[in-house]
């Protein structure tokens, strides 16, 4: 026992029963023997009492940014969330972990809204990505006296509610003529789908057709390639990148399949899926790669060196949907993407008939390995745009 400066007296007790020493303070030295003894006598007995293998809470200090920054580098994000959380260090990280309250979480989604006019989607993204960063903090500082109340948010706390509604609108009548108004935002569903015709058109523009009102065709480097990689997505659903890096062993002709690398991949897991061919892919494939060596390793689209950086599959990945942008707005495609092509292969997954019965070929569990998605995942019903046009059909 000392005498602090104070004039109040600590006890530090060492034992081998105690994970650690400890240290208590007493007003009175009267007190500070008593305990010690009563705690001598309990310890000499292998007793320790529950309140000194319970660590004490302390009220953290440290800033976001060094939460953010460490969720960064201990390599555990997902690759797709580092850039959401380097903006949140700019955007959040001097806000004091102990300062974000249910209050603090309420106000900061507002002001997303309010202020910053962001789309419901990138409100959930920075609030998803802020809240992995804080359960993982916690996780390693189980003493800390706070908890992750981002969790607490209430369903569609990002939408935008009608008393939002009413304060943009009141902001728009009092804003300048040169300031920009913000509006109510909404979720942008994606349910494209190639209405008839549509195909035809896209091909004709790949293999070179001039429109009537253009004076030149759609001048495009590597056609054939381009052509096929579209039928590819167009047939399987495969994503962009999991098709341009297709090589010649991934392509099995004889058992009518091909051997995908997931595009998703966690923690550098490689993963592969086998997704079949539909007929008319087949043949095309079979035509396109009789033209190439019969190198197993070798690539069978030319537009990357193999090389798998960041850097690169991403220059590559933009350099394809720059191309697929340009075939069909020159198409009269208003408003489809390359993307919009998974969701395309989905449906027409689903819709497929067998030709003599009638029955349906593949079951839910089927298109989800087909497509890469987890047993049991809801990305079908996200994927699935059946037109009204293709229902009413079945019913007359």
């Amino acid at each position: 026992m000392r005498k602090t400066p104070t004039g109040r007296y600590e006890l530090c007790v060492r034992n081998k029963l105690l994970p650690k020493p400890f240290y208590r303070t007493f007003d009175v030295e009267a007190e500070a023997l008593a305990f010690g003894e009563q705690l001598d006598l309990l310890l000499a007995a292998g007793v320790v009492p529950a309140d000194l293998l319970t660590p004490q809470a302390t009220t953290p200090q440290e800033k976001l940014r060094f939460v953010l920054t460490a969720w960064i580098n201990s390599g555990h994000p997902a690759s797709t969330d580092v850039p959401v959380l380097e903006l949140l260090v700019g955007e959040v990280g001097d806000v004091k972990i102990n300062h974000v309250t249910y209050q603090w979480a309420e106000s900061w989604v507002q002001s997303l809204k309010i202020e910053r006019n962001f789309a419901p989607g990138t409100i959930r993204k920075r609030v998803g990505s802020l809240s992995r960063a804080l359960d993982w903090w916690l996780r390693k500082h189980p003493d800390a006296l706070v908890g992750n109340p981002l969790k607490l948010l209430p369903r569609g706390a990002a939408s935008y509610s009608e008393r939002d509604a009413e304060v943009l609108a009141k902001m728009a009548e009092n804003a300048k003529p040169d300031e920009k108004i913000k509006v109510v935002k909404e979720d942008v569903v994606r349910d494209r789908r190639l209405q008839p015709g549509e195909l035809d058109q896209i091909l004709a523009v790949i293999d070179g057709q001039k429109r009537d009102d253009r004076e030149r065709p759609l001048e495009l480097r590597h056609q054939a390639a381009l052509r096929v990689l579209f039928l590819l997505i167009y047939n399987t659903g495969m994503r962009l990148r999991e098709a341009y890096t297709l090589t010649r062993g991934q392509v099995d002709l004889e058992r009518r399949s091909i051997r995908v690398r997931s595009g998703k991949q966690w923690r550098g897991k490689v993963k592969f899926r086998d997704v079949p061919m539909r007929r008319e892919l087949h043949q095309v494939l079979q035509d396109y790669l009789a033209t190439l060596p019969a190198d197993p390793e070798g690539l069978i689209f030319p537009w990357w060196s193999g090389e798998r950086t960041n850097a690169e599959m991403d220059r590559v990945s933009s350099r394809l949907s720059t191309q697929f942008e340009r075939i069909f707005n020159y198409a009269k495609c208003e408003g489809l993407t390359e993307h919009d092509l998974r969701h395309e292969a989905t449906c027409r997954w689903y819709e497929l008939r067998d030709p003599k019965t009638g029955a349906w070929v593949f079951r839910e569990a089927e298109i989800d390995r087909i497509m890469g998605w987890a047993p049991g995942s809801r990305m079908g019903a996200r994927y699935a745009s059946f037109r009204a046009e293709d229902l009413a059909a079945r019913i007359w």
